[in-house]
């Protein structure tokens, strides 16, 4: 009768044990967290790069092919890393939301690299999201060229899209 007892205890105790330490992760905040988190994978880095055509920036629907979509959302600006520079490892990201018409739909956020097949990175960027803008103080990425774009709507619908290209050396 004692050996359920304690097998019980130790799933509790163990339970116990994964929580506290989920717990204090959560407690020490996302710089902690990111410490071993890559924004964008090596083996996401090596895959394919996109067409030309594929990696402008323009419509997503057929018949907006060629055609640019005016950004009637927030206004998205890369503050750092510069635009078409290279940059050494870690990087500060910082990128700042400007509300147009109205307060900006954080809900909405979509971060993509843009590849052959684009790799969705928004979940791994959303703990440093805010309606201000992105802050990651030293995001981890492989070297390379690397295409992300950034999209973002407003309460009332505006939508915005931003695309920047920085290099890894």
């Amino acid at each position: 009768m004692t050996q359920p007892r304690v097998q019980a205890f130790g799933q509790i105790g163990l339970l116990f044990l994964v929580g506290v330490v989920v717990l204090g992760l959560a407690a020490l905040g996302p710089a902690a967290l990111a410490q071993g988190v890559w924004l964008i994978a090596p083996e996401e880095a090596a895959m394919p790069t996109a067409p030309l055509e594929q990696s402008r920036l323009q419509g997503g629907m057929p018949f907006d092919i060629g055609r640019e979509v005016p950004d009637t959302g927030p206004m998205i600006e890369l503050l750092k890393p510069n635009d078409g520079t290279s940059t050494p490892v870690p990087v500060e990201v910082s990128i700042r939301f400007e509300p147009r018409a109205a307060p900006v739909d954080l809900s909405t956020l979509k971060v993509v690299v843009v590849k052959l097949i684009s790799i969705d990175i928004t979940e791994r960027v959303r703990p440093y999201a805010s309606p201000q803008g992105i802050q990651i103080p030293d995001a981890r990425l492989p070297s390379g060229t690397h295409i992300v774009r950034i999209s973002l709507a407003d309460a009332a619908g505006g939508f915005s899209r931003k695309q920047v290209t920085f290099s890894i050396p």
